[in-house]
């Protein structure tokens, strides 16, 4: 990496998904930033989520260059494999998958917060946001199942609120949210849009997008829909 040091840039985590390569796109074609950053196996530099020194490890590459992040997007997901699909049932419930579901949908934000908040413009806003997902939500739990995935999110939802709670006296102008993207065509949700309305990756991107660049503080801490609508936690 090597930019201005004066020039706001974005980085995106799980630049190999579809939502994550979709908002990447959108992005640079936003010219908003001088530089996007897509963060994944076989990015420059690579990121290996399940190892903590990956993250550290990046996070200094880009203190070396003096670089202050404007936006920081984690996009990394998981729901199911050819191994685990989400249970229905308690009987179902299986050690493995729950460890990969919070290997993959929490335990990464926290060791985002942990090493890149430091290299977050501080001097005027900035903003981390973290994909998650309505059923992370457990006042608006009314269909149960889906246990590992839904208490995975609902555990990542708490992180960004509580380090929502650590900015607003560390660092004001850092808003931190977490997001529900809505059903996409990927292939994460592929299995489970039969009769339902869903979204193109770019559709979602694009909204997504908006709603992180139109953010103000009163926003930090929240779990909010790709329109912007305040989901309970």
């Amino acid at each position: 990496m090597s930019e201005d040091s004066s020039k706001e840039i974005a980085v995106v985590f799980g630049s190999g998904g579809g939502i994550g390569f979709e908002i990447i796109q959108e992005l640079k074609k936003s010219n908003q930033f001088s530089k996007v950053y897509g963060l994944g196996r076989n990015s420059n530099p690579n990121i290996n989520i399940f190892d903590e020194k990956s993250y550290e490890n990046v996070a200094n590459e880009i203190s070396k260059h003096n670089l202050k992040i404007k936006l920081l997007i984690n996009a990394i997901g998981f729901l199911h494999d050819d191994k685990f699909k989400p249970e229905k049932k308690f009987q179902e419930i299986n050690i493995e998958y729950i460890k990969k579901s919070f290997s993959i949908n929490t335990i990464p934000t926290a060791l985002i917060l942990k090493y890149f908040t430091p290299h977050m413009e501080n001097k005027k806003k900035s903003v981390i946001a973290t994909l998650s997902a309505r059923v992370g939500s457990i006042s608006d739990n009314y269909l149960g199942g889906w246990y590992s995935y839904r208490a995975s999110k609902a555990a990542l939802n708490q992180l960004i609120r509580t380090a929502s709670i650590e900015y607003k006296r560390t660092n004001k102008n850092l808003i931190v949210v977490a997001l529900h993207p809505g059903t996409v065509n990927t292939n994460l949700s592929m299995p489970f849009l039969r009769n339902k309305k869903y979204q193109t990756t770019e559709q979602a991107a694009k909204k997504l997008i908006n709603v992180m660049l139109n953010l103000n503080e009163k926003d930090s801490g929240l779990l909010l829909d790709y329109n912007k609508n305040t989901i309970p936690y």
